[in-house]
């Protein structure tokens, strides 16, 4: 048999009342002889006609793609991960790439090598997550057998989950498989986190201890919102002198994350050291921040050398921590969509929900501006400085006196 032929049936179901519903089911037979189905919509919400033009499509889909309809011909787990991995290895970058590959090992280690994708069901996705947040898997990765009695965060075990739905999304794609065993596993709601705003009186004291290099790299997170390999990449040629702006873009050797370019805003305070860098950067210098004046692996240290000096209190991801105020303070005065694109977010909900906090700044200006509200009767307002008094009373010293009789 080349090609299933795909029939249209109704289907009658009784739920625990009594109550019955019809359905429209498609049947067919696979190369190995056994019925398969699929079960479209009520029949009172899908007419015959529809129904119909299901079915072909059905039909086709099946003659075109042999392999959605022969289970046998789906790959062991093992095999079919160590193809994955082969074949992404150019896409994806190597600290991504090697996430993907604690996955695929979390995946082994809970499913087994020899495991055909087919049989790999919905309920075995399901409990390969809860072994995740149990730490039923922690023996798999070497880094775990010293930490057996730390369990994964939540956010570790949603990235793996993801991790898993892309990998089997490429099996489906590739007709191995006709449905992804982890497409309708949610991710757990992200639970509030405390990050450290870095006010502008603060990032004075850390940027007047730096030196000039880590100055340019401080500003580029805190006033340009730059993840830290965005800041350590950004090229001279990148910065628009006459219309205050920086494109961040890929080089042949160092991708932009998602691999989207974006054009970020240069204010004055940036420009301005950004210009006198430039002036003081030798001749055929291509990158804003010379290639080995910054070691990344010593980032975290020197960071706390900085603090130290600068009698700052020390926080975590100094970097991500800087870009977050930064898109803070973007949020404050500009729409969300703007702040968005600036920020090289794809999804709006991962500004607003990972990167934005409400500031001292943002209590201080809300209890001290006036709404231009109506008072009642029997309110009485606060008494204002003095010095606005005395203004108020020189502005209405200043008005002509209106003369008597007219009106």
């Amino acid at each position: 048999m080349n090609h299933a032929a795909v029939t249209l049936h109704q289907q009658t179901d009784r739920k625990a009342g009594g109550k019955a519903y019809t359905y429209w089911v498609l049947r067919w037979r696979g190369p190995d002889g056994r019925r398969r189905g699929e079960r479209l919509a009520p029949v009172k919400t899908l007419s015959k006609r529809r129904a119909e033009q299901l079915r072909r499509q059905k039909e086709l889909e099946l003659g075109l793609n042999p392999g959605r309809n022969t289970p046998a011909r789906a790959p062991l787990l093992e095999s079919f991960t160590e193809v994955y991995v082969s074949a992404r290895a150019s896409e994806l970058k190597p600290g991504t790439l090697e996430l993907h590959e604690q996955t695929i090992r979390y995946l082994v280690g809970f499913l087994g090598a020899a495991r055909r994708l087919d049989t790999i069901s919905r309920q075995d996705a399901r409990a390969f997550k809860t072994a995740l947040a149990n730490g039923q898997l922690a023996h798999v990765n070497e880094k775990k057998k010293r930490k057996k009695d730390k369990n994964l965060t939540t956010a570790t075990i949603d990235m793996h989950v993801r991790n898993a739905r892309t990998i089997f999304n490429h099996a489906v794609a590739d007709d191995v498989l006709l449905l992804n065993p982890f497409d309708r596993l949610a991710e757990t709601q992200p639970a509030a986190r405390e990050w450290h705003y870095v006010a502008p009186a603060e990032f004075e004291r850390l940027f007047d201890a730096a030196s000039k290099t880590w100055q340019i790299l401080l500003a580029l997170a805190r006033w340009a919102g730059l993840r830290r390999g965005e800041a350590l990449n950004l090229r001279w040629h990148n910065i628009d002198w006459t219309n205050n702006r920086m494109t961040v873009v890929g080089t042949d050797a160092w991708d932009v994350k998602d691999k989207e370019a974006r054009v970020i805003p240069v204010c004055p305070e940036l420009h301005e050291l950004l210009l006198e860098a430039f002036e003081a950067a030798e001749e055929g210098q291509a990158m804003i921040v010379p290639l080995g004046t910054v070691v990344v692996q010593n980032i975290s240290r020197d960071f706390d050398v900085l603090c130290r000096r600068a009698n700052v209190s020390r926080y975590n991801k100094p970097f991500h921590t800087l870009r977050k105020s930064c898109l803070t303070d973007w949020a404050a005065r500009f729409p969300m969509h703007v702040v968005r694109a600036w920020a090289g977010h794809s999804d709006i909900s991962t500004t607003a929900t990972y990167y934005l906090q409400i500031s001292e700044a943002d209590y201080i200006r809300a209890a001290t501006e006036r709404c231009n509200a109506v008072l009642p009767r029997n309110c009485h307002e606060t008494p204002k400085p003095a010095q606005n008094r005395d203004a108020e009373s020189n502005a209405t010293d200043a008005q002509p006196t209106e003369k008597k009789g007219l009106k």
